[in-house]
């Protein structure tokens, strides 16, 4: 797994390079629309879901096995929903900046989250536990 130090400077660069770029916006140019629903169940899962700037949204779900999951997604209305449901859980979600929200479940088994919102807000985690562990940062 990705040191969460390491993706976030990573992501805050190419956040800062898309803001500083010099060329002017087409008039005719289109945003960029991010959705993603990824849904799995069973065995070795993991799912690394990487959003960048605009209307981003997430929605992992996950059912049973080595779950894992790691978020990241960085400018504008953000979302994410992750749900894993049974044995080795772990989530580390990251969002940069605009509307965040964050709602995480997982159910039983090892858990842990480590949340980190930085620009503006919402989060809900219910891990229903087994080794649980949590770690948020929200500015």
């Amino acid at each position: 797994m990705p040191n969460p130090l390491t993706r976030f400077l990573v992501l805050l660069l190419l956040l800062c390079s898309c803001l500083t770029s010099s060329h002017a916006a087409d008039v005719s140019e289109l945003p960029v629309t991010l959705q993603a629903l990824i849904e799995r169940s069973g065995r070795d899962n993991l799912i690394d879901l990487v959003q960048q700037g605009t209307a981003n949204q997430g929605i992992v779900f996950q059912s049973g096995s080595d779950n894992s999951a790691y978020v990241t997604q960085a400018g504008n209305d953000n979302v994410s929903l992750v749900t894993q449901i049974g044995t080795n859980n772990e989530v580390q979600l990251l969002q940069v900046g605009t509307q965040n929200m964050a709602s995480i479940t997982q159910i039983g088994n090892n858990n842990l989250v480590q949340l980190n919102q930085l620009g503006s807000g919402n989060f809900s985690i219910q891990q229903i536990a087994d080794g649980a562990a949590i770690s948020i940062t929200q500015y």
